[in-house]
């Protein structure tokens, strides 16, 4: 993760990103491509039973629903922020194993910081010393969802998705999915909401890290978890966070009969 960030850092320094966009009008930069490649690599070394599915790699579904582990990785979510340079960027890697995300880790370069997951909580390092700090837990102790910091899609934000909820909750709009869900795990917010669909790659690290720090995944209409199976597939939107705002939130989206977006865009 450090040797990506280092890429990715030099690059977002620089005046020449290489800016070329995809089939669906998606920006994708030097950065993504070289993070995506040390990635691959990297990782390829430590786990070569593992299947690979990057946002930036060629995409064998079928082949990758045979693997019992798989690496999903978005070698930059937020590229448009990396772009416009404001920060709110991430390096998202997980580890999905029979459809659950069993390790994770997510870059936040321009801070810069890594989350990583463990067998109890999330720890923070930073890009050059050892452990930042002790390992991170999601306080369980009952709070109302009125009190609690709520971050959101900057996107989501802009076109106006929660502005009727602002007379009650407490909403901060953010970039990149997998760098709200790292912020969530670590308490620098409580919890995140977000409506449209997701991509396997862009939530398979967060989700990771959300589940070492004791939170609560679960889609905001149903209250149900969310499974990275079969791979590949758009996911729906999701809440994350400490478990009691959490589940007072998906109360709140009953309650107020809002609803889930069925593709990225919709109104």
């Amino acid at each position: 993760m450090r040797e990506a960030t280092r890429a990715v850092l030099e690059i977002y320094a620089s005046n020449d990103p290489q800016i070329r966009y995809k089939d669906e009008k998606e920006p994708v930069t030097r950065a993504d491509i070289q993070a995506n490649q040390i990635l691959e690599h990297r990782l390829g070394e430590l786990l070569p039973e593992a299947g690979w599915l990057s946002e930036e790699s060629e995409k064998d579904l079928h082949a990758l629903a045979s693997k019992e582990l798989l690496w999903v990785v978005d070698p930059i979510d937020g590229t448009r922020e990396f772009i416009d340079k404001n920060g709110e960027f991430s390096i998202s890697v997980g580890l999905v194993q029979n459809g659950r995300a069993v390790w994770g880790a997510v870059s936040l370069p321009a801070e810069p910081r890594i989350m990583m997951s463990g067998s109890s909580g999330v720890s923070v390092y930073d890009m050059d010393s050892q452990l930042q700090s002790e390992k991170r837990f999601l306080d369980k102790s009952a709070v109302d969802l009125r009190q609690s910091r709520i971050c959101v899609s900057r996107t989501e934000w802009d076109r106006g998705l929660y502005r009727d909820q602002l007379d009650e909750l407490q909403i901060h709009p953010q970039g990149s999915v997998a760098r709200k869900l790292a912020l969530v795990s670590v308490a620098d917010y409580d919890l995140t909401v977000s409506l449209y669909p997701k991509n396997d790659w862009d939530i398979a690290g967060g989700l990771a890290l959300i589940e070492a720090s004791g939170g609560l995944i679960i889609r905001p209409d149903t209250g149900t978890g969310i499974v990275l199976s079969p791979p590949g597939a758009r996911r729906p939107g999701l809440c994350c966070g400490r478990r009691d705002p959490v589940m007072q939130y998906h109360q709140f989206f009953q309650h107020r009969g809002l609803k889930l977006r069925d593709k990225y865009g919709s109104s």
